[in-house]
C-alpha cells in the first residue's frame, strides 16, 4: 500500500477500554501530603473534596467499593456512547461534568436509561447522614420513585411530600454541621433549633475549617455543576438557607403561588385570594409543560378538575353571598370542561338553592340556550319575559324607598334582560317581533306623553295601545313623529299607504338547496320591520304584522324618576341589538356588553383578514394596517369617527358588513328621530358620523341641520373633520375659524378646535401652519406667520398649567385636551430630538415625554384605566403612526411605545394592530403572540375583541393550522363561546383551505352544539357547506329547525316538490323541442 493511500485512511478512534490495566500500585491513594500539594498545584479538581472525604472512610469500605468500581467500569464500559468515552479518555479521569443537562428529562419525568452506565446501589438502602432511615426504591414503567421510611414517620414520596422528608431529616440528624445566619441576631442559631434542615445545594467551606466532631459533609446529590466548576464567591463557614436558595430559583408563578397558598390556608375567608389561586393554575400548568404545544383534552380536563377542588374547598368557607356567588360562577363555568350535559344541568339544579342573583341567573341562561337537545324557543322566551317581570315588579318596589344606587342597577339589568330577549328573537328568525318590541320601549322611554309622565304602568300601557294600533309611523319609519305628537292630536292620524311586495330576484344556480336558501335569505330580508295590515304579500305570512298583544309582555315602563339614568342604556343597548358599535354612553353593564358573546356586534376588519392569505417572508412592517372596522374594542373619539383614509374607523358602511336584515334607513331614521325629536344631542356625533359612512352625500347637509339647534363646539369639529376627509380643505378652514370666533361658557371648551386645526394641517405636511394654529388658542392675534419663541414659552405655560388645574378639579375632558396641546406643541417645536427626523417630521422624543408624564399624573390619580387615559394614549399613537409615514424612524423604539400603551389597555384593538404592523417577520420568537399570551388574552383582559385580532394575526402572519389552533383557542373560552359569528368565520374558515376543507363539517355540527338558536349558523349548512352535506342531511337540519321553533319562511318540503315538477316539465318541453 502506499504512502498516499495511507494517508487517506481514516485513524483508528482510540477507545479507552483498549488501554491496559492499570497496575495495583496504581491503585493505591497517593500520601496526603503529595495529594495536597499535587491539588495547589492544579487550578480546578472538581474531585478533591469527594477524594479527601473517602480517605476518612473506614479501610474496609472503602476497599469494598473499589472492588465495585472496578466491576461497574467493566459492566459499562460497553454502554458508554463514544464522545463520553473519548472524553473519559482524553482527560483521563473516571466521570466528566455535564453542562448542558437533558432536556427531555422535563417531557419524560426520568433520565435517558441507554445513556445511563451499569451501576449497583451501594448500602442495601440505608439513608446517607441518618441513623435507621431506609430508601425503597419502587419501578413504574419507565419512572423511578424514591420512597423514605423509618421509625418516625410514615413513608412517603420524596418527590411529593418534602415537608415530610425535612421533618425525617430533622429527627434523625444528631448534630448540625452548619449554621444559618440570621438576620435579627449576630449570634447563629443552630439549624436543629430551626423547622427544617437543609438538604439542598449549599455554599462550600473553607478547606480545614471543619468542627472535628461534625458529620462527614457528604456531596448533594442536587448539588448544581457550576458550583463544582467555580469557586465560590464567598467561602464562609456561615451557610444561607435553604429556603432562601429556592425562592432564588422559583419563578414568579410558583412563589405567588406558594403565597396565595399559605394565604387561603391561614384565612379560608378569603375568597379574592382563593379566585387569585384558581386562576393561577393555568400558568402554572403552562409554566410546567416541557413544550409549548396546546394541551390535549386528557390534560385540559384534569386541569379543570384540578381547578373544581379548589373551588369547592373555597366554597366551604363562603360566608358573604356575594362570596359565594362569585364562587359558584366560577365553579359552573369550569365545570362545563370536565362535566357531561346531565351533571351541568344537576349541579345548576343545586345551585338555585344559594340565591338567584342576577349574575348566576345569566350565566344559567348562558348554560340553557346552548343545550341542543333540552333548548326551545318558547322555554327560553318564558324563561326571559319571566325576569323581565321579576326585575320590574323589584324596580316598582324599589322607587318608592328612593335607594339610588339601587334603582341604577336594576335599571342596568332590565336593559341587559331586554337586549338579550330581542337579540334572542331576532337570532330565532322573529326580526320583525325583535324590531317591534324596540320601536316600542323608545317610544315608551323617549317620546311619552306629558299627560302620562307620573303615570301608573297599566295606564301607559292602555294609553300606548291605542297607538301602536292605530298604525301610523313608528319610530325610525318614514314620516314618524312619535307617540307624543300621537297623543297632541287626540288620537286621530292616518296611517301609512299601503307597500307593494318586493319582487325576488331569479335563482342561478342548479342546486335545489341553496336555491330554497336563497329564497329564504330574501324573505328574511323583507321582515327587517313590522308590516301593516294592508300591505301586500302579509295574508300568507301571520307574523309580518305585529299586533300589540304581542309585544305587550316585552317593553319596559321606567318611572320618570329613572329615566335619566336608563336613557344613555338604552341608547347604547339599542346600537348592540343593531350589531353597532356602542356610543359609550353608559357604563357597567351594558358597556360590558360589548364583548358579551350573545350581543355583541361584527367587525369587518376581522372579516377582510380572514378572507386574506398570508405571504411568506414579507416583513408586516412594509404592509397597510387593516383600518377598518374593528368591532367598537377601542375608545370613541372624533379621530375614530370621523378619520381620513390612512387611520382606524369606528363605523363602516354597514353594506358591506353583511348585515342585510337591518336595514339602513331604519337605523338612520331612528337615530335622526331620537336626536331632532327626541332632544338626544349626545347621539349627534354618532349619527353624524353613521350618515356619513353609508350615505355620504347627505352628511354636509345632516350637519348644518343639526347646528342650526345646537352649539355645541364638538359638532363644528366633527363638521370640519367631515369635510377635510372629503378633500375640502378650505371648507373646514372656513368652519373652524367660524367657530373659534365663538365664546363659549368656558374658553377652555374650544381648545378641541384648535386641535383638530392643527392636525389638519400636520397631514398636509404644514407644520408651521399647524404651530401657529396651536398658538392661536393663546394669543388670538397670531396669523400664519412663524411663531415668536416667546409665544411658544407661554403657550407651553398656558397648556401645562391648564391641564394640571382641569386634572385637579376633576375635569378629564379639558385635561385630555390641553394634554394632547402640549403633545403636539412639543412635537412641532423642540428642536433637540434623540430620533432621527427630517423636516416633515418632529420632535417625537418630546411629545412622548410630555404623554408619559401625563400618564404618570393619571396613575397617580387612580385613572389609568379611564376612558379619558385610553383616548389620550390613542392619539399618541396616531402621532407615532404619522411620524413614520413621514420620515426616518427607529422601529424598537416604536415598538417599545405601542408596546407600553398596549400594557395599559390589553384589550384595544388598534394598540395591538399597530404594535404588530412594526414587528419583523425575520424574528425567531413573535412578540405580538407573547403579549396576547401574557397579556390581553388573560383575565380579566381575554375577550371577544383580542381574541377576533388573536385569530386575524394568525391569519396575516401564520399558516392555516395555526389560524385554526387560534380558532380553537377562542371558542374554547368563556369570551367566544356562545359567539354566532365567531363559529360562522370558523366554518367558513375551514372551507376556503384546502388543508381544512375536511373538517368542515365537524366544526359546523360544533357550531349547532353551541348555538343551536341561532339561525344563520343552520343556513351556512344550505349555503357554504351545500357541497359537503348530503340531502338526507340538510332535510335532517330542516327539520331540527322546525322542532325548536325557529323561524321559517319557505316550507322546505313544498319547495322541493315544486322544484321536481318544474324540472320535470322542462324535461317535457325540452323533448317537444
Amino acid at each position: 500500500m502506499s504512502s498516499r493511500d495511507a494517508e487517506k485512511r481514516r485513524p483508528v478512534p482510540k477507545f479507552a477500554s483498549f488501554k491496559p490495566k492499570p497496575a495495583d500500585a496504581e491503585l493505591e491513594p497517593k500520601p496526603r501530603k503529595q495529594s495536597e500539594e499535587h491539588e495547589e498545584r492544579t487550578p480546578r479538581r472538581p474531585h478533591r473534596q469527594h477524594e479527601s472525604r473517602r480517605e476518612q472512610e473506614p479501610i474496609r469500605d472503602r476497599d469494598r467499593r473499589h472492588r465495585h468500581e472496578r466491576s461497574g467500569d467493566r459492566n459499562g464500559e460497553a454502554r458508554h456512547d463514544e464522545a463520553k468515552v473519548a472524553a473519559a479518555g482524553s482527560s483521563n479521569k473516571i466521570y466528566y461534568f455535564d453542562k448542558r443537562g437533558d432536556p427531555l428529562i422535563l417531557r419524560y419525568g426520568s433520565n435517558d436509561r441507554g445513556k445511563v452506565p451499569s451501576y449497583r446501589r451501594f448500602g442495601a438502602g440505608r439513608l446517607m447522614g441518618a441513623d435507621g432511615g431506609l430508601i425503597e426504591i419502587h419501578h413504574d414503567g419507565p419512572y423511578t420513585k424514591f420512597t423514605i421510611r423509618n421509625h418516625h414517620r410514615d413513608a412517603g414520596s420524596v418527590f411529593r411530600d418534602k415537608k415530610a422528608l425535612s421533618a425525617i431529616a430533622v429527627a434523625n440528624s444528631s448534630k448540625p454541621d452548619k449554621f444559618l445566619a440570621s438576620s435579627k441576631s449576630t449570634t447563629a442559631q443552630p439549624i436543629a433549633l430551626e423547622d427544617f434542615i437543609p438538604l439542598g445545594p449549599s455554599r462550600k467551606r473553607k478547606r480545614g475549617e471543619d468542627e472535628p466532631n461534625s458529620l462527614p459533609d457528604y456531596r448533594n446529590i442536587h448539588q448544581n455543576s457550576n458550583e463544582d466548576t467555580s469557586d465560590s464567591g464567598s467561602d464562609s463557614d456561615v451557610a444561607s438557607s435553604p429556603d432562601e436558595d429556592a425562592d432564588t430559583k422559583m419563578s414568579t408563578t410558583k412563589k405567588q403561588s406558594l403565597q396565595l397558598s399559605r394565604q387561603v390556608k391561614t384565612h379560608p375567608e378569603d375568597t379574592d385570594s382563593w379566585i387569585q389561586l384558581v386562576e393561577l393554575q393555568d400558568a402554572l400548568f403552562r409554566e410546567n409543560r416541557s413544550t409549548p404545544a396546546n394541551s390535549t383534552a386528557d390534560e385540559a380536563k384534569g386541569l379543570a378538575e384540578l381547578k373544581l377542588s379548589l373551588y369547592e374547598e373555597a366554597l366551604a368557607h363562603a360566608s358573604k353571598p356575594q362570596d359565594r356567588d362569585r364562587l359558584l360562577l366560577g365553579l359552573l363555568r369550569e365545570g362545563t370542561r370536565a362535566w357531561d350535559p346531565k351533571t351541568q344541568a344537576k349541579r345548576w339544579q343545586e345551585a338555585r338553592k344559594y340565591g338567584d342573583s342576577f349574575a348566576l341567573w345569566r350565566e344559567r341562561l348562558n348554560f340553557e340556550v346552548s343545550q341542543v337537545t333540552t333548548c326551545g324557543f318558547e322555554d327560553l322566551k318564558m324563561s326571559l319575559t319571566e325576569r323581565l317581570r321579576l326585575l320590574r315588579k323589584k324596580l316598582q318596589e324599589t322607587i318608592l324607598s328612593a335607594e339610588e344606587e339601587k334603582i341604577s342597577e336594576l335599571c342596568s339589568q332590565l336593559t341587559y334582560v331586554f337586549l338579550r330577549l330581542t337579540r334572542f328573537l331576532y337570532d330565532s328568525g322573529y326580526t320583525e317581533l325583535a324590531a317591534a318590541a324596540w320601536q316600542a320601549e323608545l317610544e315608551m322611554t323617549f317620546c311619552r306623553p306629558c299627560d302620562l309622565f307620573e303615570a301608573g304602568e297599566d295606564a301607559a300601557l292602555s294609553s300606548f295601545s291605542d297607538f301602536w294600533e292605530s298604525e301610523i309611523p313608528r319610530m325610525g319609519e318614514e314620516g314618524a313623529k312619535g307617540w307624543r305628537h300621537f297623543g297632541d292630536l287626540g288620537g286621530m292620524a292616518d296611517p301609512p299607504d299601503p307597500k307593494p311586495a318586493r319582487p325576488f330576484e331569479p335563482q342561478t344556480t342548479r342546486d335545489r338547496f341553496k336555491a330554497w336558501a336563497s329564497v329564504e335569505l330574501q324573505k328574511a330580508a323583507e321582515s327587517h320591520a313590522p308590516a301593516r295590515t294592508l300591505d301586500e304579500g302579509t295574508e300568507a305570512d301571520p307574523f309580518r304584522v305585529v299586533m300589540f298583544s304581542d309585544i305587550k309582555d316585552f317593553p319596559v315602563w321606567f318611572p320618570t324618576k329613572a329615566l335619566s339614568r336608563v336613557g344613555p342604556q338604552l341608547l347604547d343597548a339599542f346600537l348592540l341589538f343593531c350589531r353597532l358599535p356602542t356610543a359609550r354612553l353608559s357604563s357597567g353593564l351594558i358597556d360590558d356588553a360589548r364583548n358579551d358573546p350573545f350581543v355583541a356586534g361584527r367587525s369587518e376588519a376581522f372579516e377582510i383578514d380572514l378572507s386574506g392569505r398570508a405571504v411568506d417572508g414579507v416583513d408586516e412592517s412594509t404592509k397597510v394596517p387593516q383600518f377598518r372596522h374593528q368591532g367598537g374594542s377601542l375608545a370613541l373619539c372624533q379621530d375614530v369617527l370621523f378619520p381620513r383614509l390612512a387611520w382606524f374607523r369606528y363605523l363602516d358602511n354597514w353594506r358591506r358588513m353583511g348585515q342585510p336584515q337591518i336595514q339602513n334607513s331604519w337605523v338612520l331614521g331612528t337615530l335622526k328621530q331620537l336626536v331632532k325629536g327626541c332632544g338626544q344631542e349626545q347621539l349627534s356625533e354618532y349619527y353624524l358620523a353613521a350618515a356619513w359612512v353609508n350615505e355620504t352625500g347627505s352628511a354636509r347637509k345632516i350637519a348644518k341641520g343639526l347646528l342650526k339647534y345646537s352649539s355645541s363646539l364638538r359638532l363644528y369639529s366633527a363638521y370640519a373633520l367631515i369635510e377635510h376627509a372629503n378633500g375640502n380643505l378650505e371648507i373646514s378652514e372656513k368652519v373652524l375659524s367660524a367657530a373659534t370666533n365663538q365664546e363659549p361658557p368656558q374658553p377652555t371648551a374650544r381648545q378641541i378646535l384648535f386641535n383638530t386645526w392643527a392636525w389638519i394641517h400636520l397631514e398636509v405636511n404644514e407644520k408651521q401652519t399647524a404651530l401657529s394654529r396651536l398658538c392661536l388658542s393663546v394669543d388670538r392675534s397670531l396669523g400664519t406667520s412663524p411663531t415668536a419663541p416667546p409665544i411658544i414659552l407661554k403657550a407651553r405655560a398656558h397648556f401645562s398649567n391648564t391641564r394640571d388645574y382641569a386634572l385637579s378639579s376633576q375635569d378629564l375632558e379639558t385635561a385630555i385636551h390641553h394634554a394632547e396641546s402640549l403633545a403636539l406643541l412639543d412635537y412641532l417645536s423642540a428642536e433637540v430630538s434623540s430620533e432621527a427626523t427630517s423636516e416633515t417630521q418632529g420632535n417625537i422624543t418630546a411629545a412622548l415625554s410630555s404623554i408619559h408624564s401625563f400618564s404618570a399624573e393619571l396613575t397617580t390619580h387612580k385613572l389609568a384605566n379611564s376612558l379619558h387615559h385610553e383616548r389620550l394614549l390613542q392619539t399618541t399613537a396616531r402621532l407615532l403612526y404619522h411620524h413614520t409615514t413621514h420620515g426616518p424612524y427607529r422601529p424598537s423604539y416604536i415598538r417599545d411605545q405601542l408596546l407600553h400603551f398596549v400594557r395599559h389597555f390589553p384589550q384595544n384593538t388598534l394598540f395591538l394592530t399597530l404594535f404588530a404592523l412594526f414587528q419583523s417577520t425575520i424574528r425567531i420568537d413573535d412578540p405580538v403572540r407573547a403579549t396576547l399570551t401574557s397579556h390581553s388574552l388573560r383575565p380579566p383582559h381575554d375577550s371577544l375583541s383580542t381574541r377576533r385580532f388573536a385569530v386575524a394575526h394568525e391569519a396575516r402572519t401564520g399558516t392555516a393550522h395555526s389560524t385554526r389552533a387560534a380558532f380553537e383557542d377562542a371558542l374554547d373560552s368563556v369570551a367566544c363561546r356562545g359567539n354566532t359569528d365567531m363559529w360562522i368565520r370558523y366554518v367558513r374558515f375551514c372551507v376556503s383551505r384546502k388543508e381544512l376543507r375536511g373538517m368542515a363539517k365537524g366544526v359546523f355540527y360544533r357550531a349547532l352544539g353551541a348555538c343551536p338558536m341561532s339561525k344563520d349558523v343552520y343556513m351556512e349548512a344550505f349555503g357554504t357547506l351545500a357541497r359537503e352535506m348530503k340531502s338526507a342531511e340538510l332535510r335532517g337540519l330542516y327539520e331540527t329547525m322546525a322542532n325548536k321553533g325557529i323561524r321559517i319562511h319557505v316550507d322546505l318540503k313544498e319547495w322541493l316538490e315544486r322544484w321536481v315538477s318544474e324540472e320535470e316539465l322542462d324535461r317535457g318541453r325540452d323533448k317537444k323541442g
